[in-house]
């Protein structure tokens, strides 16, 4: 029994320092495969850092670079960036064009002054007009006028616009050459012919002309009257 026991711990040693060395050789083994690989994996790590750093030297050259549009295009890197524009400012004018370049289409535009008055604007890209001022009369013009008290005898003042006349003022003293007929016929075409036939200015209120306008002027109205 002891010789049994001792050939099978005689084998059973064998069999342990086989498996032992074949695996010291698997180790062996391995080892030498990394290091014929480390050069390989190095120089492959290498070269994504030597390639980055390729990349930014191209990109950025130094702080001083990290402006204006150097920083632009540093941060749009990769991305749609907007176009630069292309407006030159000049001195804004009226014609539907943002010249200055502030995004505003004709504004700060000064007013034009008018001869007559008022003021011509930018509108739509074109100055406008001067406004009319004398389309019913002159501003300032008079006109006589007929009232059924006192003289009978008035004024109208055309108003600044010119687009209208004011209320019929009584006048004192009546003009000489009419006060007789005005105290004798007070409100009546007596009194408005006597106007007209002294060189006044006079509204044909008794439609002496037998028109049907009892809103026209007659007499001498050249400067009272709008010019045609």
């Amino acid at each position: 029994m002891p010789v049994i026991y001792f050939l099978r711990l005689a084998i059973a040693c064998v069999f342990a320092l086989a498996a032992c060395g074949g695996g010291r050789t698997s180790l062996r083994t391995l080892d030498a495969a990394d290091a014929a690989k480390t050069p390989d994996d190095g120089a492959h790590s290498a070269t994504p850092d030597a390639r980055a750093n390729s990349d930014l030297t191209l990109a950025w050259d130094g702080p001083g670079d990290l402006h204006g549009e150097g920083l632009r295009d540093l941060a749009c890197a990769g991305a749609d960036c907007p176009a630069p524009s292309s407006c030159a400012p000049v001195s804004e004018i009226c014609n539907g064009i943002d010249d200055d370049c502030d995004g505003v289409v004709d504004n700060d535009i000064a007013p034009i002054p008018c001869p007559g008055g008022g003021f011509r604007y930018c509108v739509a890209g074109q100055m406008s007009t001067c406004p009319t001022r004398c389309s019913v009369c002159v501003p300032g013009g008079q006109r006589v006028c007929f009232i059924s008290y006192c003289s009978f005898w008035g004024l109208q003042t055309c108003a600044s616009d010119g687009q209208s006349w004011g209320y019929c003022v009584e006048q004192r003293p009546v003009p000489s050459a009419c006060a007789s007929v005005a105290s004798d016929k007070k409100h009546a075409p007596e009194t408005e012919q006597c106007c007209i036939d002294n060189g006044f200015c006079c509204l044909d209120e008794f439609d002496l002309n037998h028109n049907g306008d009892t809103t026209e002027l007659l007499g001498r109205c050249g400067d009272v009257l709008c010019a045609q």
